[in-house]
This record gives C-alpha cells, structure tokens and sequence, in this order.
C-alpha cells in the first residue's frame, strides 16, 4: 500500500510469513502440517502464530486509543445545566453518534452528582463527558 503523500511505503503489522501462517491456520491445518507445508519447524510456526497474534492485539490498542481520542465522541454539558439534564443530554448525543450507553439515565444521574461541580442540583462549571465505543461514559470536571 503506497503513501501517496510521502511516497513511502506503508507495511501491515504482519509480516508475509506470519499472513501465511494464519491463513493456513484459519483453514484448520495444525502447527505441525502448516510446519511441513512451509517447510520449517512446528516450533517456528507456533513463533509466528504468537507474534501476529501479538501484532494483532498491538494493532487493535491503537485503533481503540485512537477512536477515544475522537473530539466528537465528547460533549461538555455547560455551566448551570440542572444535574437532571444531565443523563438525557449525554444519552441524545450517543444517539446522535450511533453509540448505546451501557448505563441507565439513573446511574449516569449518580455518576454526574458524583463528578460534578454543583450548588444545589445545578452545575457550577461545565462538565466535559467522553462517549467511549464501547458505550461506557468518562466525565471530567472542565
């Protein structure tokens, strides 16, 4: 795959051998007959087969780390905003991102009281609300 921008090059995680390796794998041969096919060592296999698996989880991370990054997975719930206005505010934009929230309006309700800077059941300052992929919520006060 070229990097048309820089001209360089862009190699997969995997190496060739380590493609080879899961695809034989994948198709149901074992270690010791992907070894004879490839002629190598089933001990070289299993190397290969651990370090892609390795790669693929490496991989996986940053993709994840990346995707929590996101600006628009954030909402920040503004300064006298009512603490019950909170969950729904938080609920509509996972909607809006295509993300279920794996909490209930009440739980997100207690982890709001929780984290929030409030006088009485209004926020005093803003209330910064991360929306993970995985439907879990991070809040930080701003």
């Amino acid at each position: 795959m070229d990097n048309e921008k820089s001209g360089k090059i862009i190699k997969p995680f995997l190496t060739k051998r380590q493609i080879e390796v899961l695809k034989l794998r994948m198709k149901g041969f074992t270690q010791e007959q992907v070894a004879e096919l490839l002629k190598t060592t089933r001990e070289n296999v299993a190397n290969l087969e651990s370090r892609a698996y390795v790669n693929i989880m490496r991989a996986r991370i940053t993709l994840k780390m990346l995707e929590d990054l996101n600006p628009r997975n954030e909402v920040v719930v503004p300064a006298e905003t009512p603490i019950t206005d909170v969950p729904r505010i938080i609920l509509d934009r996972a909607d809006m991102l295509g993300i279920k929230i794996v909490y209930g309006a009440e739980t997100i309700y207690h982890l709001a009281r929780k984290k929030a800077v409030k006088r009485g059941d209004h926020l005093t300052a803003p209330l910064r609300v991360r929306i993970l992929p995985s439907g879990k919520i991070k809040l930080a006060k701003t």
